[in-house]
């Protein structure tokens, strides 16, 4: 029964990405996300815009400006030669600076629409990768295939989170590492914009029957079309459970300084925070920010 049930989420997941699948707002120039652009148009300008507003959304926790991707939390020179996987590689943005660190790179998504897309990215480019069409919660991979796998925002959309951490354990190889971005059940944006002002304030949490998986599924990812099939939130120390009952050792769970609030939140029409001295907001975006890394050790 268990098993009928992930299935049939794994395919309304499945299908909401293929029909909104990440491109930045770029195909509508609105802020939401999400939003299909035709092939045609995704040029080397297109992809530079991808990274563009990616580097501007995670800047500052993962990245300082005109650094390469990442540069905060991942060291470049041990990447090469390495085997590197990347989940739910999307536009192919992270694939391109794995690439471009040295790695062999493999990515794979859910969607069809990802999977040309980031094939798309790197021919511009002139770059070499390989892309397939895979479910992350059952890779094909044979045992111990990958140095290192990333999963940037991709594990709490998924029906069977742990299955997928476990799938992540059973295809990386001794010594390996694990790169995971995941949506913070302890931070302000969740407690404030999300439970305070959606759930309780405008009765959000009544009308979803107090079920809290169903309002953050509404008001993150795609809230301009009605939210998204499934997004998980996690307390860093849930995370870290959930990658340790895997198998992985040397697990470190931490808040991610996201400087980016989405304009459908509820804090832009109430911008109380915008009065607080910005020392005291960088100091609750560090402590408590909207983003959840997890880097843990074969």
């Amino acid at each position: 029964m268990k098993d009928s049930l992930v299935s049939n989420k794994n395919d309304e997941v499945e299908g909401w990405w293929e029909k909104n699948p990440f491109t930045w707002g770029i195909s509508d120039k609105s802020t939401d996300l999400v939003g299909k652009i035709d092939f045609e148009k995704m040029d080397l300008h297109y992809f530079d815009e991808v990274d563009r507003k990616f580097r501007k959304h995670t800047r500052g926790g993962s990245q300082d400006d005109g650094a390469p991707l990442f540069s905060k939390l991942l060291k470049y020179e041990w990447f090469k030669g390495k085997k590197v996987l990347d989940i739910a590689v999307g536009s192919g943005f992270s694939m391109v600076a794995f690439i471009k660190g040295g790695g062999q790179v493999t990515g794979i998504d859910i969607t069809d629409f990802a999977v040309q897309e980031a094939r798309r990215n790197l021919a511009v480019r002139g770059l070499t990768g390989e892309v397939i069409k895979m479910d992350a919660q059952k890779m094909s991979f044979p045992d111990e295939s990958f140095d290192f796998v990333s999963a940037w925002g991709c594990l709490m959309h998924m029906p069977d989170t742990e299955k997928a951490v476990s799938e992540i354990y059973r295809v990386v190889r001794p010594q390996g590492k694990v790169f995971a971005y995941m949506y913070n059940r302890s931070s302000w944006p969740f407690w404030f914009n999300l439970i305070f002002l959606r759930g309780i304030l405008m009765g959000k949490l009544i009308t979803y029957r107090f079920d809290i998986d169903r309002l953050t599924s509404r008001y993150s990812d795609g809230f301009s079309v009605g939210g998204n099939m499934l997004a998980k939130f996690y307390s860093p120390r849930q995370a870290a459970t959930i990658f340790k009952k895997a198998g992985f050792s040397k697990v470190r769970s931490f808040p991610l300084d996201l400087p980016y609030e989405p304009s459908g939140w509820p804090v832009r029409r109430f911008p109380v925070f915008k009065y607080l001295p910005k020392s005291l907001r960088g100091y609750m975006s560090k402590r408590w920010g909207y983003g959840l890394m997890v880097i843990g050790e074969k």
